[in-house]
C-alpha cells in the first residue's frame, strides 16, 4: 500500500529509524549472536556477530553501521536499512520501514554464540546453563553467596529462602549468586550472575529471557513488577506491602526480541485479570526513563493499567533504597509513596508508589479531609484501560 504521508514526514521517520534502531538488534532478531572471542571487546569499535558457518557481520559506528567481511568486494555495508535488505534481499524500503518500527528503542542483549566442538556420545558441555545449574547448590545461610546477598545487598532471609524454594538461586564461584532466567514454557534459559567480584550473564543456552519471582507460586498473577536486575526485583519484593498475586520480573538490562515477545505475552495475560496492573520498577536515571517508556507502551498495547515507581535520588536503584532503609525485616515497611520520586533531575516523569492501586481506604480518608488526592493520583500515573484508581 502506498505511503500517502508528505515527503517531510517520511524523511522524519527515516531519520528516527536510522537513529533509534541498532544494527545489533536487527542481527539478534535474525539469529546472529556475538562471537565469543569478541566478548572482551564490547567497547571496541567493531563487534563480530555470527550465524551458522561462514555467516559473519561486523557492527561498527556504535550500532549505526555494519559490513560483511565475507563479501568478496566488500560492497555489503551501510546503515540499518541496508542491513535489513542485505539479510532479506526481497524487501523494498517500505517493507524495511515496517520491520524497523517494531525495533525502535530496543537494546541488544549481546548473547554470546558458543563455538564448540561436536560433543562425543554422552558428553555434556559444561557451558550449558542447565548443566551448570544442576551441578551447583543453592546458597544457604552462612555460605559466601548468601552473605553477599544478605549482608552486602541487604536482602532479607525470608526473601532469599522463598527464592531458593522456587529454585531461582544457585551459588557460583567466589560468592557469586546465580539468578535463573526461564522462558514462558518454564525452561531454564540462562542466569544473571552477581557477586563481589563479578557481574554478567551466562554464556551458552538460549540466553536472556526473564527472572521470575512469585509472591504466590502456582497462581496467575494480577500484578507484575518489572525491574532491570534480579537483585532489584527481590529488593522491591522485600519492601512491597501489596505483594499478593504479584510476579516480580527482571530483564537483566538489555532485552532480546525473544525477551520482549515473552514479556508482552505475560502482560497480555495479566491484562485479563481483575485489577490487572503493571509496576515499572526501574532505576532513577536516563536508562530507567528509556525502559519505563518501553514497558509502558507494551502495557498500553494490551490495555494493562500501568505506572512507574523509581527511587527519589537520581541514579538510584531499588537495592540502594533497601540498604538505605536498614531494618530489612520490618513487618510494616514504609509505603512506597514515601520512597518514589522523580525519574531524573532533568527529565521529570510521573512516579507512583507500589501500592497506589489498592490503597482505596487511604484515598477515601484523605478525600474526607478535603485533600484533592484524586487530582494528584491522576497526574502521577500513566493508565491504559483503567477507569479509576481503585480498580476496574
Amino acid at each position: 500500500m502506498a505511503d500517502n504521508r508528505d515527503i517531510d514526514a517520511q524523511r522524519d521517520e527515516l531519520a528516527v529509524l536510522r537513529d533509534r534502531v541498532r544494527c545489533e538488534v536487527v542481527l539478534e532478531r535474525e539469529g546472529y549472536r556475538l562471537d565469543r572471542a569478541a566478548t572482551a571487546q564490547r567497547s571496541a569499535k567493531n563487534l563480530k556477530f555470527r550465524r551458522g558457518e561462514g555467516e559473519i557481520i561486523i557492527v561498527n559506528h556504535g550500532g549505526k553501521g555494519w559490513w560483511d567481511p565475507t563479501n568478496p568486494d566488500r560492497s555489503a555495508r551501510g546503515d540499518v536499512f541496508k542491513l535489513v535488505q542485505h539479510l532479506k534481499p526481497g524487501l523494498n524500503l517500505g517493507h524495511v520501514r515496517r520491520e524497523l518500527r517494531n525495533l525502535i528503542g530496543l537494546e541488544p542483549s549481546y548473547e554470546v554464540r558458543e563455538r564448540t566442538k561436536p560433543a562425543q556420545a554422552g558428553q555434556v558441555t559444561k557451558r550449558d546453563p542447565a548443566w551448570m545449574w544442576e551441578h551447583r547448590n543453592p546458597p544457604q545461610s552462612g555460605s559466601a553467596a548468601w552473605r553477599y546477598l544478605s549482608e552486602d545487598r541487604g536482602l532479607p532471609d525470608r526473601v532469599l529462602e522463598a527464592a531458593v524454594k522456587q529454585n531461582l538461586l544457585r551459588e557460583g564461584p567466589k560468592g557469586t549468586a546465580w539468578f535463573a532466567h526461564h522462558d514462558n514454557q518454564g525452561s531454564l534459559s540462562g542466569m544473571e550472575m552477581r557477586g563481589p567480584e563479578y557481574r554478567g550473564f551466562s554464556t551458552g543456552g538460549i540466553g536472556k529471557r526473564l527472572f521470575r519471582f512469585e509472591a504466590n507460586p502456582g497462581t496467575q498473577p494480577s500484578r507484575i513488577v518489572v525491574a532491570e536486575a534480579a537483585i532489584d526485583a527481590l529488593s522491591f519484593a522485600a519492601m512491597d506491602r501489596f505483594s499478593s498475586n504479584t510476579l516480580y520480573l527482571s530483564t537483566a538490562g538489555g532485552m532480546s526480541p525473544e525477551s520482549v515477545r515473552e514479556l508482552k505475552q505475560l502482560l497480555a495475560a495479566t491484562a485479563k485479570q481483575p485489577e490487572g496492573r503493571l509496576v515499572i520498577a526501574v532505576d532513577n536515571d536516563q536508562q530507567g526513563d528509556h525502559y519505563a517508556a518501553m514497558f509502558s507502551e507494551m502495557a498500553q498495547e494490551v490495555g494493562l493499567w500501568n505506572g512507574r515507581a523509581s527511587p527519589k535520588s537520581p541514579g538510584s536503584d531499588w537495592n540502594q533504597v533497601l540498604r538505605a532503609r536498614g531494618n530489612k525485616e520490618s513487618v510494616t515497611p514504609r509505603p512506597f509513596r514515601e520512597l518514589a520520586g522523580s525519574a531524573t533531575s532533568t527529565t521529570p516523569i510521573p512516579q507512583v508508589a507500589a501500592g497506589w492501586v489498592d490503597d482505596l481506604k487511604v484515598r477515601k480518608r484523605h478525600q474526607s479531609e478535603q485533600v484533592p488526592m484524586a487530582a494528584q493520583a491522576t497526574s502521577s500515573v500513566r493508565r491504559s484501560g483503567s477507569p479509576s484508581m481503585g480498580g476496574r
